[in-house]
């Protein structure tokens, strides 16, 4: 039996664990299988001793990924063959071309700790969700087991994915959240929009629901626990060279210093 996949961007330490247990506490079924994923990347320039560190960060993400796997196993008390890693050479775009990523059906899980309002209007954080082309789910300012304020979902495609609907029911079960839908979209008809709004009311069941853009609700408070869920299509051209919010994050994970990172 082909198992769902839930894939951990798991490069920044103080997100793994937001991300490890609101993935297994919310997306996970028995038929569930989870990839914690680290990019990695070699100097395209510079002596041979830049070139030479290759395999030692490499090593560091193989070691980083297996120390994170060996806690997930104790803590939540999953059998091995559950949760496999993924070291991948190359940024994330390159990532999310690639047929490892492209060939299979994915959810994929990251957790930040930064001003959604920034992130918002950052051009490479909106590469990066359109990019992504599957199922994406960021968490901000959430720490494992707390309550989350804010969920704003944004579906541009004409469907609904199955398992966002299944996580928003067993999140707002639980939680009272703010649920913001956006399906600002000409790719949808107001007939489909309503059909959607309503399954998706449905699934939040007492949640606050509004179907308002998140530019046209105001800005978040500072810090506020959020969650952004994106089932959109890969429609953005990408840009050449433009300094990389993530390329940021997981290159600073590694305390690593190259370009002007």
């Amino acid at each position: 039996m082909n198992k769902d996949r839930i894939l951990i961007l798991a490069d920044f330490t103080e997100g793994n664990a937001c991300a490890i247990d609101f993935s297994l506490k919310y997306l996970c079924s028995e038929n569930s299988k989870i990839y914690l994923m680290q990019t990695w990347q070699k100097p395209s320039f510079g002596s041979s001793m830049l070139r030479d560190i290759a395999p030692i960060l490499k090593d560091i993400s193989n070691g980083e990924l297996n120390a994170l796997k060996n806690k997930v196993l104790k803590e939540y008390q999953l059998q091995d063959d559950r949760v496999e890693l993924l070291s991948f050479e190359g940024d994330l775009l390159n990532f999310f071309k690639s047929d490892v990523y492209r060939n299979e059906n994915w959810q994929v899980v990251l957790s930040l700790k930064e001003d959604s309002s920034d992130l918002q209007f950052n051009p490479r954080f909106k590469e990066i969700v359109e990019a992504s082309n599957q199922t994406l789910y960021i968490l901000n300012h959430c720490n494992p087991g707390e309550q989350i304020n804010q969920i704003y979902v944004r579906n541009d495609k004409a469907t609904i994915s199955t398992p966002i609907l299944g996580s928003l029911q067993k999140i707002c079960s639980e939680q009272k959240c703010n649920v913001l839908v956006d399906l600002d979209s000409n790719h949808i008809t107001s007939d489909e929009k309503a059909k959607m709004m309503k399954r998706f009311e449905n699934a939040c069941g007492n949640a606050s629901v509004k179907t308002k853009n998140r530019s046209e609700n105001g800005q978040e408070t500072p810090g506020s626990k959020s969650l952004s869920i994106y089932h959109i299509d890969q429609s953005v051209k990408k840009k050449s060279d433009l300094l990389s919010y993530f390329d940021k994050w997981f290159v600073k994970s590694k305390g690593i210093t190259v370009r002007n990172f």
